[in-house]
């Protein structure tokens, strides 16, 4: 992945429904979690919670990798698999 930066796009956000985190569009009248965004593990959530913070790409892999003790390249590929669902669902600004 070539990507060097990703910001979220203002108006959405993570909430706990049912005991489980989903990501909302908070201008969705219905208040329903996104289609095509299920409800997100641990890991999505520190992911989440990092890029509200303003970390970047490789500040992700580097806090990921020493948050749950796992190696850099698994790091990396669980952060692509994230990112891809949120490019996906339109919900971040990537600078490549």
């Amino acid at each position: 992945m070539k990507i060097k930066n990703v910001k979220l796009k203002p108006g959405f956000t993570l909430k706990e429904l049912g005991g489980e985190f989903c990501i909302f569009d908070e201008r969705d009248s219905q208040c329903g979690s996104l289609n095509g965004l299920p409800s997100v593990n641990e890991i999505c959530i520190f992911l989440w919670n990092s890029l509200e913070r303003g970390a970047g790409v490789g500040e992700l892999i580097t806090l990921l990798s020493e948050e749950k003790n796992i190696d850099e390249e698994d790091a990396r590929l669980e952060l692509e698999e994230f990112l891809a669902k949120l490019i996906h669902g339109n919900i971040v600004e990537v600078e490549g």
